[in-house]
């Protein structure tokens, strides 16, 4: 952590001690008695944290805790959002479940499949497809909205499935580049390293952009599988074709641990699109015929 990081921290908790101190002076109530009449509005929290919030020992960043600060403003006759706004963004990363693109892709144990503990958590993504006149996929655009789970976070892996033998030209477009590139035409799988052009305290977010440009010459393609490691609130598949070659029809079939489901995607023009939210761990697959 840097030094500047370190200050920031402390002037958010200060500003919040400061305000809640200076609003209880004003109303001229006790600690004891906010929490009475807390735990009457059906809110459990004891003397001490309330103690440790006014004095900057501590800040709320739980659910719950938010909840009690909204209820504090209203017991303090504050404008709604007056001490919340105080706090600054919060730094609390929520937990993800998640499996590896190993095991959703059916890959064998292998050391290049293995992943580090991640510093980034993908928390929505999309990915546009462009076809060309010849049905074939000639550009990926990957776009994810990551969460930093620590401090100084900056790097994630990311796999790219390949299906020739020539694999893709890669390359960061928006705030990252791609490094530390390796491919496995055995396992038909590209592995990279995603690196932002600057590393993230925990829980700021950041949008990234990456392409892949595929060789020209390969067989046309009929499919195209997202991978979705962790829950994310929104994931995005949109396949954009040839005005020359739209398909005649397309479904998408989605895969998670609750569900196994396949559907018809209706066709905007020459565009397809499909969205899950609340997705993962899992795989969204889109099939089209030309």
């Amino acid at each position: 952590m840097t030094a500047d990081t370190g200050t920031e921290r402390t002037c958010a908790v200060s500003a919040f001690a400061d305000a809640l101190r200076a609003a209880i002076a004003h109303r001229r109530v006790s600690l004891r008695a906010l929490q009475r009449r807390l735990g009457d509005r059906g809110h459990d929290i004891s003397v001490a944290t309330l103690s440790m919030w006014q004095s900057g020992a501590r800040r709320p960043e739980k659910d719950t805790s938010l909840d009690v600060v909204a209820e504090l403003e209203r017991l303090l006759d504050l404008d709604d959002g007056e001490l919340a706004a105080s706090l600054g963004p919060s730094r609390r990363v929520r937990p993800t479940r998640y499996r590896s693109y190993a095991a959703l892709s059916e890959l064998p144990a292998h050391p290049l499949t293995e992943e580090p503990p991640p510093e980034l958590l993908e928390r929505s993504g999309a990915i546009l497809l462009h076809l060309d006149r010849a049905g074939r996929i000639a550009r990926t655009v990957n776009r994810t909205v990551w969460q930093a789970a620590v401090d100084g976070a900056r790097d994630a892996t990311v796999f790219y499935g390949l299906r020739d033998e020539v694999a893709p030209e890669i390359r960061g477009s928006i705030g990252c580049d791609l490094v530390d590139t390796v491919v496995d035409l055995d396992l038909q799988l590209l592995r990279t390293t995603l690196r932002l052009h600057a590393p993230l305290r925990q829980g700021e977010i950041v949008m990234t952009e990456r392409e892949s440009t595929n060789a020209p010459g390969s067989a046309p393609d009929e499919t195209f599988t997202l991978v979705a490691p962790r829950r994310q609130a929104e994931v995005a598949l949109h396949a954009v074709f040839d005005p020359a070659a739209p398909p005649r029809r397309c479904r998408v079939i989605v895969d998670s641990e609750e569900s196994s489901r396949s559907h018809t995607v209706p066709i905007n023009g020459t565009c397809v699109t499909h969205a899950e939210y609340g997705f993962g761990p899992g795989t969204m697959t889109m099939v089209w015929e030309l």
